[in-house]
């Protein structure tokens, strides 16, 4: 995946695995004075890329991060729906990426890649809505500034700060008794 090229548009996963330093490279690009609007949306595309499949080997170290893994998930469909309308992006399809086999972090990666996300979340909205302004394409500067919102989601999601309506049980998310419904479980 590079900079050029939208990842999570090719589907294929990654050769190496995601390390805090691949996104800490995105972030120091989002920096950058000289990004147009196109070129500030295709690096918070990758670096969206980059987040989800770090946060995916986050989400192995243990239940809290895993918790808050399915918190910055809706944040990064949600991001990826709404970059997907920008016209940076009418003519690609945005498909976040996935690892069917991701490693878990070391247990001394785990705080280096929270404070990699929350970084990325940051600079990312700065980014955005620096660059609103200056965008030429109308659905561009929309999404820049309404999603430079959504993206500071994703550093709360991984600070324990944003919450979810999908509860998992310890025995999955249908529990023991199968589905639940409004009350909880359904039983005789």
């Amino acid at each position: 995946m590079s900079l050029d090229t939208p990842g999570g548009t090719l589907g294929d996963p990654p050769a190496e695995p995601i390390v805090p330093e691949l996104l800490r490279g995105i972030t120091a690009d989002l920096r950058t004075d000289t990004l147009d609007a196109p070129e500030a949306l295709k690096r918070v595309w990758s670096g969206l890329c980059l987040a989800r499949l770090l946060g995916l080997r986050l989400a192995l170290t243990d239940r809290k991060w895993r918790q808050r893994q399915v918190n910055a998930e809706s944040v990064e469909h949600q991001l990826a729906r709404d970059l997907g309308t920008t016209a940076t992006f009418a003519d690609t399809a945005l498909t976040l990426p996935s690892d069917p086999t991701p490693r878990p972090l070391a247990e001394d990666e785990v705080e280096d890649a929270v404070r990699a996300l929350v970084e990325f979340s940051a600079e990312a909205r700065t980014r955005m809505l620096t660059t609103a302004p200056q965008a030429s394409e109308w659905h561009d500067e929309r999404v820049l500034r309404h999603d430079s919102l959504v993206i500071g989601g994703l550093a709360a999601a991984w600070l324990g700060n944003r919450g979810s309506y999908r509860v998992d049980s310890p025995q999955g998310p249908q529990g023991p008794q199968g589905p639940q419904g409004p009350q909880g479980p359904q039983g005789p």
